[in-house]
């Protein structure tokens, strides 16, 4: 197959190639060059030509709930600690045809917007079977919550899938606050045999920290409500601390959030070869503050951009995401370029999937998404791509379609 296009973005960071095409065979990206040129040297290849389109790299969103309905209207909580409890009450009344429902609209938006490959928290168990049949790239983490001494925690050979062609399953210790210290153990064990990549919410808020800190915090609500003791939470000066303490940190480890961090715990995540999911957009709905990107990127710390879930934000399109991004961080330097990057070889840094995916070089996965070309032209071509694109005229996993706007 020849894909052909007006311009065609092998690589975000770097400029589009004019006139250009890629060669895709066996789901995988074989070669790219000129039109003329790749016409003559496979004329018996079908041939797809897009219009007034730009050809790039598929979106990475690497943080998602898809088993979350839209609940933003209904959460009206003005603390992080309030919007906590909130979401519980609501999903309470929520069922399994609820959450099925929801993943399967969710994967369209997620598609029709041009991401490819999705980061995902499975809660309820219902993602991982309506995944598979949606096309789409996933790395599925399976969520853990367990706090309690008395049910302490115990790892059973079912609670993750198999890994597929196209979905992957990790674990996903859900937070410092709702994981005890056996579970972590349990888990950084399991994860190191069984080399299985890893997803925390950490360092979300103050709140966390102040838990930690044995100061005082607002989730302790949620403990109340869980009937949870306080004293089986360790102390410890930040959650990115205590992970590290766990053997929690590393190669394999994605922390979703890291808005709390000190420039220590940055060097730490650093050291430890961690990366990073940021969620910009949820952070300012639950009010938590603005994590420091600028740092993190100064830091060399992969960094990948996640919508997080529809009780947090209006709508899964990344390309909101970055937009909002943008704007949040220009002042300490980040460009439009810098989160197109975090995107899509950024977002496969933080998933440990970079050696397939991230971008249209030879050998790697054809995860192809086609956008409409900018109209207006500013001198800066990735300012007008992020100002301009709101869905994807075509979206391609593993060299196939999966949809076309």
């Amino acid at each position: 197959m020849l894909i052909i296009a007006e311009k065609i973005l092998i690589k975000t960071g770097q400029f589009p190639k004019s006139r250009w095409a890629i060669l895709i065979k066996s789901g995988k990206i074989q070669g790219h060059g000129p039109i003329d040129v790749l016409r003559k040297s496979y004329p018996t290849e079908r041939i797809i030509t897009l219009q007034n389109a730009l050809v790039m790299p598929g979106l990475v969103n690497v943080h998602t709930h898809l088993e979350i309905p839209p609940l933003l209207e209904r959460l009206k909580s003005r603390t992080y600690s309030s919007w906590v409890l909130d979401l519980i009450k609501e999903k309470r009344e929520l069922t399994r045809e609820d959450y099925g429902a929801a993943v399967k609209r969710n994967v369209n938006a997620l598609v029709s917007t041009g991401t490819t490959t999705i980061g995902e928290i499975c809660t309820h168990g219902i993602s991982p079977a309506h995944l598979p049949g949606s096309g789409v790239r996933a790395y599925v983490f399976q969520e853990i919550i367990s706090m309690d001494p008395s049910k302490p925690f115990i790892y059973t050979s079912g609670l993750i899938k198999k890994d597929n062609s196209l979905i992957r399953f990790g674990l996903s210790p859900h937070s410092p606050h709702t994981v005890s210290e056996q579970a972590f153990r349990v888990i950084h064990d399991v994860s190191e045999r069984k080399r299985l990549r890893l997803s925390i919410h950490a360092a979300e808020s103050r709140e966390e920290g102040r838990l930690l800190r044995r100061s005082h915090s607002g989730l302790v609500a949620l403990y109340r409500a869980a009937r949870w003791d306080r004293k089986w939470l360790a102390q410890a000066p930040s959650s990115i601390a205590l992970l590290d303490r766990y053997s929690m940190l590393g190669p394999n480890t994605l922390i979703v959030h890291a808005v709390d961090v000190t420039d220590s715990d940055i060097r730490l995540i650093k050291r430890r070869g961690a990366a990073v999911a940021h969620c910009p957009r949820s952070n300012r709905t639950l009010r938590v503050g603005v994590m420091p990107l600028n740092k993190m990127l100064d830091a060399g710390i992969p960094v990948g951009l996640g919508t997080d879930s529809l009780a947090s934000v209006a709508n899964l399109n990344l390309w909101d995401e970055m937009r909002f991004a943008c704007k949040l961080h220009r002042k300490s330097g980040v460009s439009p370029k810098d989160m197109l990057v975090m995107a899509t070889t950024g977002g496969a840094r933080a998933l440990g999937m970079d050696k397939d995916i991230g971008s249209l070089e030879p050998g790697k996965r054809a995860d192809v998404i086609a956008v409409p070309l900018p109209r207006n032209h500013t001198g800066d071509f990735y300012s007008g791509l992020l100002r301009e694109t709101e869905s994807s005229i075509m979206t391609m996993v593993n060299g196939k379609i999966i949809y076309r706007g």
